[in-house]
């Protein structure tokens, strides 16, 4: 038998501003298709105390080991995957040493603050060896992938242009968490721009190409917002955010078998209820011959949706019917829980060597690029 891949995970708290470890990673790792794999044999936490109480709290084996700084756990020769589920503006220093030591590193998306602490941390790996993943999970979500075969089936003919709408918005457009306020932060990295649009516009790239020759226009409509307490839900302050909560996007889809020359894609993300009786998400995909549409009617982030409310719809131009597609998830992980079922594929792939099938630090650093860019012409209009 092939021995367990030994992980070590960074962020597995009860007291973690992000439960993503816990609520996502941990689930895996603790089921059979993820102990047949995977062990985990080290955790490290904001201090070795609190990394032994998170231990024994997650049920994991008494024998993991405890550690309360990124370097510690970086010259533990045992680990061979470290799992980074922090908040994005801890990432780069709580991976880089393990970066630097040439072990495989998994960072959820963002990757880092930004394009430059990205890049630093894509050249880091490259030059000491290790493997990377990003958890841009929506490569493996059904609608993607079914999206995927429709198109390379020539069903529509080849793709002419695209557009993408959506309105995201969680309880109450105006406020925020107090848990979640650095999203309010740009400086953080983590907010509507780089993870509620970023997710999407990873997965619509992943389906159609990577674009090119992009314009942008972004807005920040509202800037004031309520801070409500996490635990009694009162309003607690007022802050001012500078993260965008409109964002327009247009470019060219690079050409290939199932896209034409100068294909363009239009997207439009906001921070916003969407009117009543609409969906919140509708990308159509226009064809030489038929059109795709896929509607959401409550949540934008497919990625971590559970699609009951999702459908996907072809319209035949030549004979005038439109079929409602099905899709399934993989049943290889229809066991575990919806939110770590796109995670099972990446953690498959990996295990078993397979490189292109799930992002790396150098894909991340190219979205990051590209969101870097929006942010840097919408810099410039308001400066002009």
């Amino acid at each position: 038998m092939v021995p367990p891949i030994r992980v070590a995970i960074i962020g597995l708290s009860a007291n973690a501003i992000t439960d993503w470890a816990a609520r996502v990673h941990l689930p895996y790792f603790l089921s059979p298709v993820g102990r047949a794999k995977y062990q985990i044999v080290a955790l490290c936490n904001s201090s070795k105390g609190a990394a032994e109480r998170s231990i024994k709290m997650f049920g994991i084996d008494p024998g993991a080991r405890a550690y309360g700084s990124p370097e510690d756990l970086a010259a533990d020769p045992e680990v061979q995957l470290v799992v980074c589920c922090t908040r994005v503006d801890k990432h780069y220093e709580t991976v880089l040493p393990s970066v630097q030591a040439g072990k495989d590193v998994f960072v959820e998306w963002p990757l880092a603050e930004n394009a430059v602490k990205a890049a630093e941390l894509d050249q880091a790996a490259k030059k000491a060896g290790g493997r990377t993943i990003v958890g841009l999970q929506g490569w493996y979500i059904p609608t993607t992938l079914k999206l995927q075969e429709i198109i390379a089936s020539g069903r529509i003919g080849k793709v002419w242009s695209s557009e993408f709408r959506a309105a995201r918005w969680t309880s109450d457009q105006f406020t925020v968490s107090s848990a979640l306020s650095y999203f309010a932060d740009r400086k953080v990295g983590g907010n509507l721009v780089t993870i509620g649009f970023g997710h999407v516009f990873d997965w619509v790239q992943r389906v159609l190409g990577d674009l090119h020759n992009i314009q942008s226009r972004l807005q920040l409509q509202r800037p004031k917002l309520n801070v409500v307490d996490s635990y009694t839900g009162r309003r607690s302050e007022t802050m001012i955010s500078d993260v965008p909560d409109l964002i327009h996007v247009t470019g060219t889809l690079p050409e290939s078998e199932h896209v034409v020359k100068d294909a363009t894609l239009h997207m439009r993300f906001r921070r916003a209820q969407a009117f009543p009786g609409e969906p919140a998400l509708v990308w159509s995909i226009f064809g030489e011959k038929g059109e795709i549409r896929v509607s959401a009617v409550f949540d934008t982030m497919l990625q971590v949706s559970q699609l009951l409310d999702v459908t996907i719809e072809v319209h035949d131009q030549a004979s005038g019917e439109v079929e409602r597609v099905d899709f399934k998830w993989d049943k290889a992980f229809t066991q575990l829980p919806y939110l770590t079922r796109s995670y099972g594929p990446i953690y498959e792939a990996y295990a078993n060597g397979t490189l292109g099938k799930y992002a790396d630090f150098e894909h991340a650093l190219k979205r990051h690029e590209q969101l870097d860019g929006l942010y840097a012409s919408w810099d410039a209009a308001r400066a002009a």
